[in-house]
């Protein structure tokens, strides 16, 4: 009799408990992002501003989410971000060591390309809204270069972790396939001020038992400010709409 008693005290509570996933899910997402590029990079203490062309940058990144309470889901993340650049040095230059005179016609080359290895709680997770919050950690593999057309050139490469906080939050509209997104990441206190934000709309195209499937649109905002990373100091700013497509299973 206790037990049935105990039974029935314990069903509305089970009831009323926040659902969790009951099965592993796959998430591959894919992105090109138009950015726009904006500020300087040089060898630390003799940095300069050039004038870059916009170009088109892929990112691809995978999720696996899991039923386990209290184990973080894992995501990966690369973004390809490399931008060239000229500029005519109003100041002396220096990258790798080499020294650039002031008036020199400068070509340049900024690759601060990253892989971003994410750890993330679901916080939320219903039919109508969805809030992940977690840390990451972003690793720069790139390099800068710089040439001028006396045929002196100079080279550094960039290679440096930095971690950081992050956050995403999915709002589904009832009745419809539309989706509002919106993420966000950023350093925590150090030398390096990094952050990303990005916001749009998702239409979800392919709705099966196994799989969904939809396209993305959005905006999305980069600042990459690095302090002597090997050397180098960046003051970069990164805009630009994107468009991308998803898959879950």
């Amino acid at each position: 009799m206790k037990a049935k008693h105990a039974m029935f005290i314990l069903l509305p509570a089970l009831l009323s408990a926040p659902a969790y996933a009951d099965f592993f899910a796959v998430k591959v997402q894919l992105d090109s992002w138009q950015a726009s590029a904006d500020g300087s990079f040089g060898q630390t203490g003799a940095s300069s501003p050039f004038d870059f062309r916009s170009k088109n940058q892929l990112s691809l990144g995978m999720a696996l989410e899991h039923p386990i309470p209290l184990l973080p889901n894992l995501a990966v993340r690369y973004q390809n971000l490399k931008h060239s650049g000229r500029a005519e040095l109003a100041q002396t230059y220096a990258l790798g060591g080499q020294s650039f005179a002031v008036g020199s016609q400068l070509n340049s080359t900024l690759d601060v390309s990253h892989l971003d290895a994410i750890l993330y709680y679901e916080l939320l997770d219903n039919s109508l809204f969805e809030l992940d919050f977690g840390a990451m950690v972003k690793r720069v593999h790139g390099d800068a270069k710089a040439h001028n057309q006396a045929g002196l050139s100079g080279e550094q490469s960039i290679k440096g972790s930095i971690p950081m906080l992050y956050t995403a939050a999915r709002l589904t509209l009832p009745g419809t396939g539309w989706q509002l997104f919106a993420e966000a990441n950023g350093v925590t206190p150090g030398r390096h001020q990094v952050r990303d934000i990005s916001a749009g709309l998702a239409f979800q195209l392919v709705d099966m038992m196994l799989m969904d499937a939809g396209v993305r649109l959005g905006y999305r905002s980069s600042k990459v400010e690095l302090d002597n990373m090997q050397g180098v100091s960046t003051n970069m700013d990164y805009s630009g709409v994107f468009v991308g497509f998803a898959v879950n299973f």
